[in-house]
This record gives structure tokens, sequence and C-alpha cells, in this order.
């Protein structure tokens, strides 16, 4: 039991790691200008806490098999208090992870907005063709003068 205990402890602790990650994450979303290294390292970190989740989870679930028990564990005290505190951060975290989703479809939205603008407003004159390549457009009238 003591492994198991100490495995959800190191859940919760991940999980309340994430818990802050994914705060910022918000915070950063929800400003006007997005500082694109700023969201990258969250992203970072929040991807590295899920994969460290994703461990202790299959850790658990070998002991669990090991000690033929099984969440939310009503027999066992500490296991059940640590588990209902697992469980209510993993919904918070949930929430915030909706959040998140708004506010990504909400810049992507305005981003799209602005692309539509882009391409009716200049679209004909564009600096670089489809292929990459640079084109220059004769910016005015030409003259072959000899003398």
């Amino acid at each position: 039991m003591e492994t198991l205990h100490a495995i959800l402890a190191e859940m919760k602790t991940a999980l309340e790691e994430l818990d802050a990650i994914m705060v910022a994450e918000v915070n950063q979303l929800s400003r006007t200008q997005i500082n694109p290294v700023a969201l990258q390292v969250l992203t970072d970190s929040k991807s590295r806490l899920l994969a460290t989740l994703q461990h202790y989870d299959e850790q658990r679930l070998q002991q669990e098999t090991r000690l033929a028990t099984a969440a939310p564990y009503p027999y066992q005290v500490r296991l059940f208090v640590i588990w209902q505190q697992i469980a209510d951060r993993v919904r918070r975290t949930q929430a915030l992870n909706a959040e998140v989703d708004v506010q990504l479809q909400g810049h992507l939205h305005k981003t799209q907005q602005v692309q539509k603008v882009v391409d009716r407003v200049g679209g004909h004159h564009r600096l670089y063709g489809p292929s990459g390549e640079s084109r220059q457009e004769p910016g005015g009238r030409k003259y072959d003068i000899s003398v």
C-alpha cells in the first residue's frame, strides 16, 4: 500500500504542476498579443507533465492489480483521500483545458479574419509567388532612351 500511496502522491504533485502551467497558459492566451516563445515553453512543460502522469498512471494500475484493489479505494482512508484530491485536480485541469481551447479558437478565428482582409486588399500585390520565388512587379513606366 505504501508504494501505491507514493505513486498517487507523485501523480498529485504532477497534477498540481500541470494546473499551474495551465493557469499560465490561460493567462498567456488572454493577452491581445501572444508571446510565441513563452507559449512554446508552456506547451513543452505541459507535454512533459502529461507523459509523467501517464507513466505514474501505468504504475498505479500495476500496483492496483498486484494488490487486488481499485480506485477510489473506499476501504483505505489514506488512498481514498489522496484519490479524491487527484480527482478534484483533474476536474480543475479539464476546466482549464476547455478555457484554453476556447481562447485558441478565438485567436484562430481572429487570425482567419485578418488573413481574409489581407487577401482581399493585397491579393494581387504579392511579394512572393506560390512556390516562394521573389517577384518584382514593374513599378511604373519604363523608358528606353538612347542618345
